[in-house]
């Protein structure tokens, strides 16, 4: 069937297979929706996974109160990140409560460091129980494979992300631009949740676009750094913010938290969308940016830069990126002209290959449980 197509989920009735339920911890995000068969034909059931537009529901988490009162609904643990503030102690009692059931534990390994940034320490504490106690581990990347490997001694099978944007949307053809134009290069900084001082990465930045004709930087800020009643009310950095890209040529907006469909549309709109140094492993700007046809400039020391194809830059040891480094791929991204888009059917096939895949690693943790 052409991806351009909507259709309702199968029915269990329709599919004809056994169904499988997944305990997908946590279940939010575009990442963890789209693993499922896009015609929902794989009979693998994720009843945890919050959908758009569903009536909300209490969060399900890798946590052993809610595994007491749900594992018996449920065949497979699938834990796709770890909740903050979560102990050692308590993912060692979830993985017991796990065991216990005598359900298979399934790791996907999306984020190898702290991507909230708020207690480094204590979140490899998590990783160091969690992932050797998997009986399957997955993650996204070649080089995040290889970095499980050093530091667990475990082997995780390297899973594509799967698309974020809509199908209808992928197939969106993106307006001519004249050489003439400025070429935009876009920032989420979002609200200032970064490894490294936001003032400096935005003068970095700047810099890097003074240096390189033609480039106009926009910068995207959540606008509750601006509230007086939110508890990251910070004017002061973002006047400072906005007086280094207004200096540059750029400009600064400020603007609510985007949808999803908002976000696309944005991103839709660059010639570029560089992700600045963040707490993490893996992203989905990457894959957004190749959906859409927009040119991906990621910090080389994440393993975001090998999502997709895409331009890169490096960082010094303060976490800030190096002036030359991000000019070239500036220089670079402006002349390459149209980038490398995803096509929708490959898109769609390969969601079909990860969902199958999922499908059949289930039903062999299944067969040695049995």
């Amino acid at each position: 069937m052409s991806p351009s197509r909507k259709r309702r989920r199968a029915s269990p009735e329709w599919e004809g297979r056994t169904i499988i339920r997944i305990a997908a911890l946590p279940g939010r995000g575009v990442y963890v929706r789209h693993l499922g068969h896009p015609e929902g034909v794989d009979g693998v059931h994720r009843p945890t996974v919050q959908m758009p537009g569903s009536a909300p529901r209490p969060p399900a988490a890798f946590d052993p109160a809610w595994l007491e009162r749900h594992l018996g609904d449920m065949q497979i643990v699938h834990v796709h990140a770890l909740t903050p503030r979560t102990s050692a102690e308590q993912v060692e009692a979830a993985v017991k409560a796990t065991r216990s059931a005598g359900r298979p534990l399934v790791v996907t390994a999306y984020h190898l460091s702290d991507p909230t940034g708020l207690d480094p320490k204590a979140y490899d504490e998590q990783l160091d129980v969690l992932i050797p106690a998997a009986d399957k581990v997955i993650t996204v990347t070649g080089t995040a494979a290889d970095e499980i490997s050093r530091r667990w001694s475990v082997t995780a099978d390297v899973q594509p992300h799967p698309h974020a944007v809509d199908f209808v949307r992928m197939r969106r053809e993106r307006p001519a631009v004249g050489h003439s134009s400025p070429y935009v290069v876009g920032v989420q900084l979002g609200s200032l949740r970064l490894p490294s001082d936001p003032v400096r990465v935005t003068a970095a930045l700047a810099e890097a676009a003074q240096q390189t004709p033609g480039i106009r930087l926009v910068l995207f800020v959540h606008d509750h750094l601006l509230d007086s009643d939110s508890t990251r009310y910070d004017p002061t950095t973002i006047r400072e913010i906005d007086r280094v890209v207004t200096a540059a040529g750029g400009q600064l907006r400020a603007h609510r938290p985007m949808t999803d469909s908002q976000l696309w549309d944005t991103i839709f709109g660059l010639d570029a969308a560089l992700l600045p140094p963040f707490f993490g492993s893996h992203s989905l700007w990457p894959e957004a940016c190749f959906d859409l046809g927009t040119q991906a400039i990621t910090p080389a020391a994440s393993h975001a830069s090998q999502q997709r194809p895409g331009l890169s830059y490096t960082t010094d040891a303060d976490g800030i990126p190096e002036v030359a480094s991000v000019a070239a791929a500036f220089a670079q991204a402006r002349a390459a002209g149209p980038v490398e888009r995803a096509d929708p059917t490959e898109r769609f096939n390969e969601r079909v290959r990860i969902a199958e895949g999922l499908r059949t690693g289930y039903e062999r943790l299944l067969a040695e449980k049995a």
